[in-house]
């Protein structure tokens, strides 16, 4: 069933917006395993990350609607832009979580690269599946498309061990 309106356009918003940020949050942490980081730097790295290129988004969009509508946005528009354009900072929350607590030594930083890892494969299958039956698909539709999704992170996070032996 296909929802409208208000609801359809922000759960369409966190849905892509939540596979955008799992997408950076997995490419980071890829980037990061054959040269570890102490835990609380990749915390750090991953939501400096995050937030740089939500920040990013949010000027460049602000400019475009600028250019667009022949006019400064309002401050309302400021903050539904900023905050629309912040979504993608949900993807790292769990991930930062996980390197603050073994930051603190409640587990190996190995470990967070593990959990963190997981959690982001299991967010970017949610969000793909939200995304699809908010869209009005099938649940099976929605199913597929999110262990297509998840299916191609898992090749991606393994990708790197294949190629380097």
């Amino acid at each position: 069933m296909r929802r409208s309106g208000l609801v359809a356009v922000t759960a369409g918003l966190l849905a892509a917006r939540g596979v955008y940020g799992c997408i950076v949050v997995l490419s980071l942490l890829l980037a990061l395993e054959d040269h570890p980081p102490p835990a609380f730097a990749a915390a750090l790295l991953l939501a400096a990350t995050l937030t740089g290129i939500a920040a990013a988004e949010a000027f460049a969009s602000l400019i475009g609607q600028e250019v667009e509508r022949g006019r400064p946005p309002t401050r309302g528009e400021w903050r539904r832009t900023v905050a629309e354009r912040s979504l993608a900072l949900s993807a790292a929350v769990a991930p930062v979580l996980f390197f603050v607590l073994a930051g603190f030594g409640f587990f190996a930083e190995r470990l967070a690269f593990t959990l963190s890892r997981w959690v982001t494969l299991i967010l970017l299958f949610v969000f793909c599946c939200a995304a699809r039956a908010v869209s009005g698909r099938t649940p099976t539709n929605a199913l597929l498309t999110g262990v297509a999704a998840a299916a191609l992170g898992i090749l991606l996070a393994n990708f790197k061990s294949l190629t380097h032996g």
